[in-house]
């Protein structure tokens, strides 16, 4: 197996400094990293009903709700699948999943107010979008709110349009950076999801580059980072909320050494758990309970991961908070600008309100519409929209927010692509044509093709077009030709 992979172009061996630590502390990992093949996992959509073929899969993540996920048996190319564009499923490493077991834990173990109801999280570092789309879909049911940050701006809006291929509604995403959370935002949130950008030891068995890059300055570097970006973040999770901070870095520099400094500098408790999934691996600490847990390749199905849960103590909580509120005032005497947020007429309610449903969502859905300050009409959750209105008024960056319903044409609702992917469209206001897998990826590479998508398929005027029942977007019959209405940013260039 090792030949096999020497011979791919753009071999680079391990790190020699790395080799040296990890064969000495985890037995086994070099072999794994150098002689394996990565495995491959995808998390399904709860509001998009969707079944893989049997022959595709190869078991569940064990450390994941029961149907929630598959290992595939092969990677395939997913840009072929029209179920995948249209976000009944997203294609994430097993042991980044993990990060909903522990939500789902410490709400199992009351660790969240009112049961999680209302749950306010922040995903701090969250492009491409799979720990965002993971926690939204287990905060729906429980009325709860994800604001998906990415400092990054064209990573920013990758994540937006991972966020509007998932469907969700109760998703805004913003691009700040970590520091204004804390300072504008005190004892704001719940849970604060930190997955810091680290070394990347963990991607070593499919990421050649990140062995490239790596060296012992460079772990020094990104853990000092990583405690900057927490330090920044810490005051906008309230008393009693819970910080789960996770690398792909199997250092103990970056990970457990960080996880202490966190507790003991800012003010925490590490938390624990029992009944941990077969092959997971508890941190090293000498002074008491583990610090954290570790992903081997070598134990689990998975790429290298690590996660912790800590608690923020009250003592530290308002000292921070009150020097936040300090910073926050000041900021406020520079004016605070109006949410932007415009109600509609109730002319313009109606037409909206026939186009939404909420039937197949797992949550009260859209209960606030408005115009936004780009002339769309956007809905909102009560929840999301209050901390929306928070987001505007200290001028936080926002990429996109709940779902985007389109644009009110003399008083005629002209639906945005967004409106297509929500879960919560109301099928009956527009005809719908399902498509064979053919004409579906002759739509979804924005083609115009009348042979390989016949014109008669569809109804005249404006169709909603689906593949095994997943809305795929728009598509406008005129007569014998179609308009396709897909974003041309999304549209893919080969299958």
């Amino acid at each position: 197996m090792r030949a096999a992979r020497e011979s791919k172009n753009g071999y680079v061996p391990l790190p020699a400094a790395f080799v040296e630590r990890v064969g000495r502390e985890v037995p086994g990992l070099v072999e794994a990293l150098d002689g394996t093949e990565p495995p491959v996992s995808v998390r399904f959509n709860p509001a998009k009903p969707y079944t893989m073929p049997a022959d595709d899969t190869d078991g569940q993540v064990a450390w994941a709700e029961v149907g929630e996920t598959a290992y595939l048996a092969r990677r395939p190319v997913f840009t072929t699948d029209p179920a995948f564009h249209g976000g009944a499923y997203y294609v994430q490493e097993a042991g980044s999943m993990f990060v909903g077991w522990l939500l789902r834990r410490c709400r199992d173990a009351g660790l969240l107010e009112a049961d999680g109801k209302g749950l306010r999280v922040l995903d701090l570092c969250a492009a491409p979008g799979g720990k965002t789309t993971h926690l939204a879909s287990i905060v729906a049911p429980w009325g709860g709110i994800v604001i998906a940050n990415e400092v990054i701006r064209p990573r920013a809006k990758t994540l937006a349009e991972n966020v509007q291929k998932w469907g969700t509604d109760h998703v805004a995403v913003v691009s700040n950076d970590p520091a204004e959370f804390g300072e504008q935002l005190p004892d704001f949130f719940d849970l604060v999801v930190i997955d810091a950008p680290c070394s990347g030891e963990g991607m070593f068995r499919k990421d050649f580059g990140a062995r490239a890059e790596w060296s012992p300055e460079n772990v020094l570097l990104c853990a000092a980072r990583q405690r900057r970006i927490v330090s920044d973040a810490w005051a906008t999770l309230r008393p009693g909320g819970i910080l789960i901070y996770s690398t792909c870095t199997f250092n103990t520099v970056e990970n457990e050494e960080n996880v202490r400094w966190v507790a003991e500098r800012l003010g925490g408790e590490v938390l624990t758990f029992d009944h941990l999934p077969e092959g997971i691996v508890p941190g090293k600490n000498a002074d008491g309970p583990a610090f954290g847990w570790h992903f081997y390749p070598h134990r689990v199905r998975s790429e290298g991961f690590f996660a912790a849960a800590i608690r923020k103590t009250a003592a530290f909580s308002s000292l921070a908070a009150s020097s936040a509120s300090k910073t926050t005032n000041s900021g406020k005497k520079r004016g605070a600008t109006n949410s932007g947020l415009n109600p509609l007429s109730a002319n313009e309610l109606r037409e909206v309100r026939r186009w939404v449903s909420t039937e197949a969502l797992p949550a009260a859905g859209l209960e606030h519409f408005v115009t936004g300050g780009d002339g769309s009409v956007y809905g909102f959750s009560t929840a999301l929209h209050e901390a929306v209105t928070t987001l505007l008024s200290g001028r936080f960056a926002l990429l996109y927010s709940g779902v985007q319903l389109g644009e009110l044409i003399r008083g005629s609702l002209k639906p945005a692509h967004a409106l297509a992917l929500y879960p919560g469209l109301n099928r009956q206001a527009i005809p719908v044509t399902e498509l064979s897998e053919t004409e579906a990826l002759e739509y979804l590479r924005k083609g115009s093709s009348t042979t390989l998508l016949p014109p008669d398929r569809l109804a005249e005027g404006l169709n909603l077009v689906t593949f095994q029942q997943i809305p795929l977007g728009w598509v406008k019959r005129i007569g014998r030709r179609y308009n396709n209405l897909y974003p041309p940013a999304w549209r893919i260039l080969h299958y």
